[in-house]
């Protein structure tokens, strides 16, 4: 927990992560690696590495299990186990050197199910009330996507571009008479609970708004909760992320790994209570 406040309020990164940490939580896309397409080869030579001195590790990621294992393609020999929080919170899976193992699934209930797609079409009937055009784009595992910028140009931004893609967003939205992103979340959350979901769990990476079931802040708390198992208090849990800070000039808790965050925050005082 020092580690998120300390780095939060400007220290040296150096200075605050020169101890001991039994295990550390960390997003994919943007932190471990630039993006899904750059080699992981440098990466994967020191998740065993870290594995072999006894380092837990966990990637936290809103990406199917795909995307990682195949980019990161690690066979760790232990004892420091290697779990990947996979699905934005809907799934669990432990890599070792025999391959990677379902360790945890959230299924949907039928009506679960039925209800995120009505959400989804909801959201998008009421963007288009508004005057945006929004497209669903997939249906993963416990939630649905909405791209909020369906233009060629921005078909599949790299990580690198985010402001480039924040500022076209806003501008998008503000010409639609939407304030922000914020309110693009208000307006999912809304539509789903319209829907039937009583807890959405509604995220934005900016270009997208997503309203699913879990959230990383769910993926957090199995992590967490696996490692007090083994005496791993959370304050000896490092976490590392390229989306801690502002998005859409709004708090970025209100979104994708940040949502983490406040998980560590939860459980370190949980367990101070």
């Amino acid at each position: 927990m020092t580690v998120v406040r300390s780095l939060a309020a400007g220290a040296d990164a150096a200075a605050v992560v020169a101890r001991r940490f039994e295990a550390v939580v960390f997003d994919w896309d943007g932190t471990a690696v630039p993006d899904r397409s750059s080699d992981a080869s440098e990466v994967r030579s020191l998740v065993e590495a870290l594995s072999a001195a006894g380092l837990h590790l966990a990637v936290v990621t809103g990406t199917h299990v795909g995307n990682v294992d195949g980019q990161l393609g690690a066979r760790p020999p232990g004892p420091g186990r290697v779990l990947f929080a996979v699905n934005r919170g809907s799934e669990v899976y432990e890599v070792d050197v025999h391959g990677i193992h379902l360790v945890e699934r959230r299924t949907a209930t039928a009506d679960e199910d039925a209800a995120l797609d009505r959400s989804a079409a909801l959201t998008i009937e009421r963007l288009e009330a508004r005057g945006l055009q929004a497209e669903i784009v997939s249906q993963r595992l416990n939630r649905r996507k909405i791209d909020l910028i369906p233009l060629p140009a921005w078909a599949d931004p790299p990580k690198a571009r985010i402001d480039e893609l924040l500022a076209a967003v806003e501008a998008r939205l503000r010409e639609a008479g939407i304030s922000g992103l914020p309110e693009v979340v208000q307006i999912a959350t809304a539509a789903a609970r319209d829907a039937g979901l009583p807890d959405p769990r509604v995220t934005s990476d900016a270009k997208h708004v997503e309203i699913g079931l879990t959230d990383k802040s769910d993926a957090a708390r199995w992590l967490y909760a696996a490692f007090r198992d083994e005496g791993i208090a959370a304050e000896l849990v490092l976490l590392a992320g390229d989306e801690l800070g502002p998005l859409g000039r709004e708090r970025a808790r209100e979104y994708t790994w940040s949502r983490a965050a406040k998980a560590h925050v939860d459980v370190y005082r949980e367990a101070a209570a």
